[in-house]
């Protein structure tokens, strides 16, 4: 899968590489201190002192404080990845547009690598310098880790239960540990393919030698349409192959769902290619512009990824 292969391009970053670690120790200058700053300070203060008054009072609360971050955090993680994609094309295509200005966004795509190894590398960097990329991947896989864990000891109970009473076992026990093996590798592609395509979007819509605006609006477009897409398609197929299949049967509802949830995985995969592509032939395009034609095609297509 091209998600796969580029999500490891971005979870192995190269540290030597000069691009990327220009780019990634890059820090937002910092802002002069407000006076109004310590407002939140002082309310997070009383917000703790009264949590741990109330858990005092009644120890019951305890239970709630811990229990329902871990049972929001994996819910809210897909969402929470739609809007750091959003925030990386943002960045991707703010930072791209600045190097223009400065005029060194071409120096940097001079690079013997090619221009497209030398965009990824810029985006990259842009990627690591941000605060949320680690928690994000690192929660992701966590939750990830535990959903393989709890779904090896449900087919560890299933087998049991199979081995033991047999009649127990039915169609819906296997439909039901098919469907969550699928729910969670739909889980883990959410943050790999949405991240890859954001950081794609961004490249290329700061591939043009448009304005900073009309790129961030042209980019902003793209990123609602690309991420939207699979998503709807996704849904409609679900609602039409819901209404066709009149029987309850298990295997009818099994092939309805995963395929619905593999749709949207494999929408997503095929505009990850087509950007992929696209985005060679843009930058190739501008090479061949500035007169250097004899160059390989984008290092042959960043060695086929």
């Amino acid at each position: 899968m091209m998600s796969l292969r580029l999500w490891r391009r971005l979870s192995a970053a190269d540290i030597n590489d000069p691009i990327f670690r220009r780019v990634s120790e890059i820090r937002r200058a910092a802002t002069a201190p407000r006076a109004g700053i310590r407002v939140p300070r002082l309310l997070t203060v009383a917000a703790i002192t009264a949590l741990i008054a109330a858990v005092a009072h009644t120890p019951e609360l305890l239970v709630l404080v811990l229990v329902i971050p871990i049972v929001l955090a994996p819910l809210l993680l897909p969402l929470i990845v739609i809007l750091a994609s959003t925030r990386l094309m943002v960045d991707v295509i703010s930072g791209i547009y600045r190097e223009k200005h400065q005029h060194t966004y071409e120096l940097i795509c001079a690079s013997a690598r090619g221009a497209l190894q030398a965009s990824w590398s810029f985006a990259n960097g842009i990627l690591y310098r941000s605060d949320w990329f680690s928690p994000l991947r690192w929660g992701t896989l966590l939750t990830c880790r535990f959903g393989v864990a709890a779904l090896g000891g449900l087919c560890m109970f299933t087998l049991l239960t199979a081995l033991l009473s047999p009649q127990a076992v039915g169609i819906d026990q296997l439909r039901l540990l098919a469907l969550l093996a699928l729910l969670l590798a739909v889980y883990f592609s959410n943050m790999t393919q949405t991240l890859v395509l954001s950081l794609l979007i961004g490249l290329y819509a700061s591939s043009f030698d448009w304005s900073r605006n009309d790129g961030m609006t042209i980019g902003i477009f793209l990123h609602l349409a690309l991420t939207s897409l699979p998503l709807a398609a996704g849904a409609l197929v679900f609602a039409l192959l819901r209404r066709a299949v009149f029987e309850p049967d298990p295997l009818a509802q099994l092939l309805v769902e995963g395929g619905s949830l593999l749709l949207v995985v494999a929408l997503r995969e095929a505009l990850i290619a087509l950007l992929w592509q696209g985005l060679a032939r843009r930058l190739e395009w501008g090479r061949d512009r500035a007169g250097r034609r004899g160059a390989a095609p984008s290092t042959a297509l960043w060695e086929a990824v």
